[in-house]
């Protein structure tokens, strides 16, 4: 058994207030959730208006495997006009 952990540090631009931030992360959060069947939650930079910090894992047999979905995860996220990846971490345990 694999275990990938996830880190992504995002700037959500155009952001007016902490509600607006956290709409736009916690839809992003649900959809990558939903489409990767990973576990998804917003780990830091929760009190920033224009930041957020994503962290997700993801279990797995194969490490090869495990290492592309955590890359999908990733390209996902940087696909998403909402946000931009800021800085990324991938550590397969």
């Amino acid at each position: 058994m694999a275990v990938a952990v996830v880190q992504a540090s995002l700037l959500v631009p155009g952001c007016r207030s902490l509600k607006d931030k956290r709409a736009v992360v916690k839809g992003l959060v649900e959809r990558a959730r939903n489409r990767f069947n990973a576990s998804v939650a917003e780990v830091g930079a929760q009190d920033l208006l224009q930041r957020a910090v994503l962290g997700a894992s993801l279990v797995a047999n194969d490490r090869r495997f495990l290492a592309a979905e955590a890359e999908a995860l990733l390209g996902y996220l940087a696909g998403c006009p909402d946000v931009q990846v800021i800085d990324r971490q991938v550590e397969i345990l």
